[in-house]
């Protein structure tokens, strides 16, 4: 569950660069 949610939050990272959900 902490996989898939890592991927996600770097993928919007990467493709947004948000940052609010980033460890």
């Amino acid at each position: 569950m902490y996989t898939i949610q890592q991927g996600t939050v770097k993928f919007f990272n990467d493709t947004k660069g948000f940052g609010f959900i980033t460890p």
